[in-house]
């Protein structure tokens, strides 16, 4: 019996092309209805619409690549009861992300969210009270690959650079990290944090008020993460009452932000609709990903680039 590749991700012609080489003893299809459970090992792309394929008793689905980093909407319980494996888009994002990162604290810090708004209005008014990044202590809370880069940036506009990690294994670019358990006892060493955290159980509400209390006043808080990550009203209440100095928000518990949310009309609130990490190609960035993991799971059954643990859940 011929095995597919089922093929939910828009990939170039010429990759489809080397995909079909290294991968010659497969069929390569392209949409969900042409899937099969008994044909179908390898699954490029997701939709919740594979989850009847996957659970079926014929089914032999053995390794999926996810294109985003993010994981936590995938049904993991599953994949781990079926013995699939996963790897995800970690890393494709980490110029976007850290991008949108210094642009949301530069449209805060520089006064450029104001000015556009003022804009509009045809209304020139003079900002002299303005805020540098020089000097200033950039914390990272989630320093993976994105935040690396991050760093990297930080340090270009003359900022000294905390890395947070959940493992201790060191991070480039930092002069100083933490693992994440400790966060609350150095979380006042920063003057901007940046949250980067994924969802996960360890990290649902790991910004609650405590937290926010405990770090200093006036600090500028930018989450390009997880919205789950972030208790919302104790960030309202931190804004509100001038412990943060100013929010540039990316990801929300509520996805699309409801209509008359506070976070929406607040004056010290920059929003971008959950784009951050977005690309200007992603064939060009998830191919190498594709390219990597195929040639390692013909030659072994396993795969080396971003295997995600499903336990964990990243």
């Amino acid at each position: 019996m011929t095995k597919t590749i089922l093929i939910l991700k828009d990939l170039l012609p010429e990759q489809i092309e080397k995909l079909e080489e290294i991968a010659s003893d497969y069929k390569m299809i392209y949409n969900i209805e042409e899937a099969k459970p008994e044909e179908t090992e390898i699954i490029l792309g997701w939709s919740n619409d594979l989850i009847p394929l996957i659970e079926a008793d014929e089914s032999i689905v053995k390794w999926i690549q996810y294109p985003f980093a993010g994981v936590n909407t995938l049904p993991l319980a599953l994949f781990e009861e079926k013995g699939i494996l996963l790897t995800n888009g970690s890393g494709i994002h980490q110029y976007a992300v850290a991008e949108s990162a210094i642009g949301l604290l530069l449209g805060l810090t520089r006064n450029i969210m104001n000015s556009a708004r003022d804009q509009v209005n045809e209304e020139w008014v003079d900002e002299s009270n303005l805020y540098e990044l020089h000097d200033k202590t950039m914390m990272i809370v989630g320093a993976g690959k994105i935040g690396i880069h991050l760093g990297q940036i930080a340090k270009g506009f003359g900022m000294k650079t905390i890395g947070i990690n959940r493992s201790g294994r060191e991070i480039k670019n930092m002069d100083e990290q933490y693992v994440q358990k400790d966060l609350i006892d150095v979380i006042g060493k920063a003057d901007v944090v940046v949250n980067i955290l994924p969802a996960t159980d360890e990290t649902h509400h790991l910004f609650n008020a405590d937290m926010f209390n405990k770090m200093k006043k006036d600090v500028i808080y930018i989450n390009v993460g997880r919205g789950e990550t972030v208790d919302t009203d104790a960030l309202l209440t931190a804004l509100d009452n001038d412990k943060v100095l100013f929010a540039g928000l990316d990801v929300f518990e509520e996805e699309p932000l409801s209509k008359g949310h506070p976070l929406w009309s607040h004056s010290k609130v920059l929003i971008t609709p959950h784009i951050a990490g977005r690309v200007e190609s992603y064939p060009k960035y998830l191919y190498p990903i594709i390219k990597e993991n195929l040639k390692s799971f013909l030659k072994n059954q396993d795969v080396t680039a971003n295997k995600v643990e499903l336990e964990s859940g990243y």
